[in-house]
């Protein structure tokens, strides 16, 4: 029993280091920091499995107080909110032996409140709204823009098609945010299972995997939901409270891209089945991505795949 303390101390106090290290690694690294940050909750969330709720929150409590000590206390506040919470709840999830599915769930949940509270942050400590300072300076870029359009020849009717058509993203962008955020923290929850999941199997430990891809299926609500979405977006033309526009969109962008997976899983479906070659498959992964028209008819085919099951799921 004591040996065993002993090797919990010791891992416990190996996975502290390591998320201090990943802390000051995505403080002081560029481009790479930014990955790093993102898997910045694994060692908290593996903590969690191993050893518990307490042990995975005093190394998030320690790791902050060593950066509050190099980067100041703000910038401690931002890494243990910003990334600790959805470590701790990833690691009590997994560890309550939860399904893949609602720990992603809890995970995205916990990251979203996470963003959401240093955004209030941000804008009643320092003034500042990270979102539409982003915004504006993507605004600022247009006329950057405008002028290497202008540099190239481009005639002033095309450059003003161009431009317009930038603003026209831009607004959308300022009301789909929340969609965006929502999207954003289910992606943080995923990539930090996955990483976790594939870090424990070298360890000799598994936790339970996601259902195969091709095999994923919506609930039938998901489509229920998008089309709430639609309705509010129209009400707004004859009920103009100003709110009904913004979450229709939104409930139609975050409804959209479980559509897109759903069309992505079901082409997997059939490449496996028709035993496609892998180049051809990644030709068709590009062709999705990179053709507008054939990621809409995807989506489409993700939606109606969740109302009538092509697979026979």
């Amino acid at each position: 029993m004591k040996q065993m303390n002993t090797r919990s101390m010791v891992e416990g106090a190996l996975l502290a280091a390591i998320t201090i290290i990943i802390s000051l690694f995505s403080l002081y690294v560029p481009v790479l920091g930014v990955f790093a940050s993102l898997i910045w909750p694994v060692p908290i969330v593996i903590l969690g499995i191993r050893h518990g709720t307490k042990t995975s929150i005093l190394a998030t409590v320690v790791a902050g107080i060593v950066v509050a000590m190099l980067e100041g206390p703000m910038q401690a506040f931002t890494v243990i909110l910003g990334f600790g919470l959805i470590g701790i709840v990833m690691g009590w999830a997994i560890r309550k032996e939860y399904p893949p599915f609602r720990v992603l769930t809890l995970g995205g949940l916990a990251s979203l409140v996470s963003k959401a509270i240093l955004i209030l942050i941000s804008i009643y400590i320092m003034g500042l709204n990270p979102l539409t300072e982003e915004l504006s300076a993507m605004r600022e870029s247009l006329s950057l823009m405008q002028n290497m359009y202008k540099g190239m020849g481009v005639s002033p009717d095309t450059m003003k098609s161009i431009i317009g058509n930038f603003e026209k993203v831009l607004d959308l962008m300022a009301l789909a945010l929340p969609g965006i955020l929502v999207l954003a923290s289910l992606m943080d929850a995923f990539l930090n299972y996955q990483v976790t999941k594939a870090i424990l199997s070298r360890l000799g430990q598994k936790i339970q995997g996601f259902t195969p891809f091709w095999l994923w299926n919506f609930p039938p609500y998901t489509v229920f939901m998008f089309l709430l979405g639609v309705l509010l977006t129209m009400l707004e033309t004859y009920w103009p409270v100003g709110i009904l526009k913004p979450l229709g969109l939104n409930l139609q962008i975050v409804f959209y891209f479980v559509f897109l997976i759903q069309g992505f899983s079901l082409i997997a479906f059939y490449m496996g089945k028709f035993n496609v070659a892998k180049i051809l498959r990644v030709f068709v992964v590009l062709l999705v991505f990179f053709n507008p028209f054939i990621s809409q008819i995807v989506i489409w085919a993700g939606m109606f795949d969740i109302l009538f099951n092509f697979r026979h799921i």
